[in-house]
């Protein structure tokens, strides 16, 4: 089978797996945001900041070069497993101990028994790692997919039950260890090789895997600066307001981009001896990216009102503002993520460390002044820090896989002119709608600006169009 055929492949069941569990998500969210109170999402967000920022440490980007290497021998992979389990024990051991220090820096007491039960999440990715990148490598997205489902349905069900008994924040903890929990021992049922603890001959995975390691973690540290700076500044309520904006104006974009990035990993690994395949790839990818992120997200942002006064409620909204403002610039986020994930993919580690470097310094100075403001100050920010990272970072990237700034531009310009189109139309139907109801008008706005979107992508890019189709068709097959 082609490695078209089976990204192909890999991307209907990813997509069919996120796709349910996005409903299911959605779903659950809607309802649990009505049932707690904004200073239980901005607890959360603080807990989960944390966990992730750790996290990439403790995997030291060993999972990645495992799905990189192209020659993977059994007594490397079981000293790389060893390695792993050491790492992530240390840190969950450590995190449990200092969670007293977070509690004391936040002046949030309830914080110190979050953080030591979310510390139990490393024993999880002690075990989890291997197999996972194992199943990534073989591209067995199909057996993956179940096991993402599975752990969405049972966390999902899991939050609800225990939000409608009054759990509050803890339901959104337990929820996700149970998905955790879940997740694990589904990937324990694939066979793995036995750690081994010694790090002679792998040299080479924690080359590859430091320098990966550290690049994701100061990007990260960057993109989570938000929360750790709102935390000092801001309220527990505000934070739970911006970070629940930002949960849903970023949404789309993990759950696109964890389908994406999955898949297009190993594949770019497999391509990267054969560049002008891998270009035309790539800007084909590009320009479907940008046509479902700028449908979901500018289509977000433009009917943001009506969709937090009837879905969300009352309550929430002070997080309009923000939910429409993250929303304008994820696409372009998104564009920054697939080219990085290629220049990984290729091995060329420095084409993302220009962009990481002003990552670093740009967005938590953004958020720095615009928490000054508010939640609306820090929503502003991203609209200033990631144009200005994408100046910086996405030319390098794109020259890895051979592309031009030109080109790219003419692969998403269709969806940007839909979007733009679409924008006006909702807004210019908004004006003239004032006495409907929300709920009507929510409707309203999504059934016209679909169809602005669409009608205007097609007479702007009429070959957008056939390449849906070739795509939805090789996911039929």
């Amino acid at each position: 089978m082609s490695i078209e055929r089976q990204t192909a492949s890999a991307l209907k069941w990813t997509g069919l797996a996120k796709g349910v569990g996005q409903v299911v998500s959605w779903g659950v969210t809607l309802i649990v945001l009505r049932l707690l109170a904004p200073a239980d999402y901005g607890l959360i967000a603080i807990v989960s900041v944390i966990i992730a920022l750790l996290a990439s440490v403790a995997e030291l980007g060993l999972g990645a070069s495992v799905i990189q290497s192209a020659n993977l021998r059994p007594e490397e992979l079981a000293a790389v497993s060893g390695l792993v389990v050491l790492c992530n024990i240390a840190i969950g051991v450590l995190l449990a101990l200092c969670a007293p220090l977070f509690a004391w820096f936040y002046g949030e007491p309830r914080l110190t028994a979050l953080i030591q039960v979310a510390s139990l999440s490393f024993a999880f990715f002690a075990l989890n790692t291997v197999p996972q990148a194992l199943a990534y490598r073989d591209m067995n997205f199909k057996w993956l997919a179940m096991v993402e489902l599975t752990g969405v349905l049972v966390s999902g069900v899991a939050t609800l039950i225990l939000a409608l008994f009054g759990f509050g924040v803890w339901a959104l903890l337990l929820g996700n260890q149970l998905q955790n929990l879940v997740r694990t021992a589904l990937l324990l049922r694939q066979p793995q090789p036995r750690p081994v603890f010694r790090l002679s001959g792998i040299r080479r995975y924690l080359a590859f895997g430091g320098a990966t390691t550290f690049s994701r973690l100061v990007v990260q540290m960057a993109y989570q600066s938000d929360v750790m700076i709102a935390g000092r500044l801001l309220s527990q309520q505000a934070l739970g307001l911006y970070s629940v904006s930002l949960h849903l104006a970023t949404l789309p974009m993990q759950k696109i981009m964890s389908v994406i990035n999955q898949v297009a990993f190993p594949a770019i690994a497999r391509l990267q001896s054969d560049r002008q395949r891998l270009r035309i790839r790539m800007l084909e990818a590009s320009r479907i990216l940008t046509v479902v992120s700028i449908a979901a997200l500018w289509g977000m942002a433009s009917v943001a009102p009506e969709f937090v006064h009837i879905v969300m409620g009352p309550k929430w909204l002070a997080a309009v503002y923000a939910l429409q403002t993250v929303c304008l610039v994820i696409p372009l986020r998104m564009l920054q993520i697939i080219f990085a994930t290629a220049a990984l993919g290729l091995g060329n580690i420095g084409a993302n460390m220009r962009g990481m470097t002003a990552t670093a310094i740009i967005l938590p100075t953004a958020f720095f002044v615009g928490a000054h403001w508010g939640i609306n100050g820090l929503a502003s920010a991203w609209v200033v820090a990631i144009p200005l990272i994408s100046c910086f970072a996405l030319p390098r990237m794109i020259r890895s896989a051979g592309i031009t700034a030109s080109e790219l531009f003419a692969f998403t310009r269709g969806p940007l002119v839909a979007g733009v189109a679409m924008y006006a139309g909702n807004f210019a139907v908004r004006e003239l709608t004032q006495s409907l109801h929300d709920a009507a008008r929510l409707a309203l706005l999504v059934v016209v600006g679909g169809t602005i979107y669409l009608t205007t992508l097609r007479i702007a890019d009429r070959q957008v169009i056939g390449e849906l189709r070739r795509m939805f068709t090789a996911l039929r097959a």
